[in-house]
């Protein structure tokens, strides 16, 4: 081996262990911010600023839309790191191999609100502040969903179910509608709650089952939100909110449905895993399609 090699075997040793350890820092913070599941939360306001667009409303257009997807993601990774924080309060402190402890969580999920904060502000100038007060009810009331002790979830009888649908359809619906036509409506209401039952539809599982729900009940909720999805979507269609394009949806939610009913009630967390990124993908295809017809389609 010559000199050259030498260096270039260094070099790339280098480098290899630099991605390595960036690696080891960043994926912990990754894992934390569920940035998969938090995208649902800019697919859910996006339903809202399409169906402004198909609505005819005129409105501030690319400028708000960016700046409402901007602040409804951080505000959904903010969400998420309170719940890591809360999942790790009592623990030990953090270690170079789980550098992510609760301390570390909070401060991160306030920089992410304060992220959304600045987004809602910014939203003001360019359509009026009825897209902030939305979108802030709809982060109260997911937080609530978790809280810090089980919050709605730990209630049962579908409170927690219900503090999703609410908040990633209708009020999540209602900030991107009012992003552009300044203010809410009825009709964007309606078109949002498909779409909060695709979100609850993905963050019901398919994941580990805790002993307190039963075995059955997260494979039941992750069979049943898809198919009401799906159902909601035909009768929206058929109630004028979603051009015809729209049933498409169907889909990817029927793909979801099947998937969790061939699951097993008992799964490995690898498992569950997996299972979860397949609810996830068919839920952001399912929305996707839905903005895609909102956008492409013209009001009658």
């Amino acid at each position: 081996m010559d000199a050259t090699e030498r260096v270039d075997k260094r070099h790339a040793n280098t480098s290899s262990a630099w991605y390595t350890g960036a690696m080891n820092g960043v994926g912990p913070w990754i894992d934390a911010c569920r940035p998969g599941r938090a995208f649902l939360a800019p697919c859910c306001v996006a339903v809202g600023s399409s169906y402004a667009h198909f609505d005819a409303q005129p409105g501030p257009g690319l400028p708000a839309h960016l700046v409402v997807t901007l602040g409804a993601f951080a505000a959904a990774v903010g969400v998420n790191l309170f719940d890591h924080a809360r999942t790790r309060v009592g623990e030990p402190p953090p270690t170079s191999d789980h550098p992510v402890g609760a301390i570390e969580a909070d401060i991160g999920a306030g920089v992410a609100l304060a992220v959304a904060a600045l987004c809602a502000l910014g939203l003001v100038p360019l359509s009026g502040s009825a897209a902030s007060w939305h979108g802030a009810l709809a982060m109260i009331l997911v937080g609530v969903r978790h809280g810090p002790f089980g919050g709605l979830e730990a209630l049962g009888r579908g409170f927690g179910e219900f503090a999703c649908v609410l908040a990633f359809g209708p009020l999540a619906a209602l900030a991107g509608f009012a992003s552009q036509a300044g203010t809410g409506s009825w009709g964007a209401f309606l078109a949002g709650v498909p779409a909060g039952l695709v979100a609850a539809g993905a963050l019901a599982g398919p994941r580990v089952p805790n002993l307190s729900a039963g075995a059955d009940a997260p494979r039941g909720r992750a069979i049943v939100l898809p198919l009401l999805a799906a159902a909601a979507v035909a009768a929206v269609v058929r109630a004028g909110e979603y051009p015809p394009w729209a049933n498409l949806a169907v889909l990817p939610l029927g793909v979801a449905a099947i998937a969790a009913w061939r699951a097993p009630a008992s799964v490995t967390a690898d498992v569950a895993s997996r299972r979860g990124r397949l609810a996830l993908a068919c839920a952001v295809l399912a929305l996707s399609a839905i903005v895609t017809a909102l956008r492409i389609a013209v009001a009658d």
